[in-house]
């Protein structure tokens, strides 16, 4: 059950980070869009912040985005060893099974 449960905690953390991913990525876009249109959204011209090149894509890639990948890559990490354990304890239950079911045979 504890290996399950991990299993659990490691999907959870990994939908957690995905989230925060996009949820930074969408922030920054619209950092993004706000600055190539001039204005900070009252119809104010923005002046803080260089003018952005025209045609080039952006990368809106921010801290937040990066510990967000962190957690994603751990979690992962933590799933499959998770898993690795849980098919170790199905593989003991089936060989002690099977050493039940042979003594109980010679009987």
């Amino acid at each position: 059950m504890t290996s399950i449960a991990g299993l659990k905690g490691a999907q959870d953390r990994f939908e957690t980070s995905a989230r925060r991913i996009v949820a930074a990525g969408a922030e920054a876009g619209n950092r993004l869009a706000q600055t190539a249109q001039g204005s900070s959204g009252a119809g104010v011209q923005a002046t803080d912040g260089p003018e952005p090149v025209r045609g080039a894509r952006a990368i809106g890639f921010s801290p937040d985005m990066a510990g967000a990948m962190v957690d994603m890559m751990q979690a992962e990490n933590a799933f499959s060893a998770n898993a690795a354990v849980a098919g170790r304890i199905s593989d003991m239950q089936k060989a002690y099974l099977d050493v039940l079911g042979s003594t109980r045979k010679e009987r």
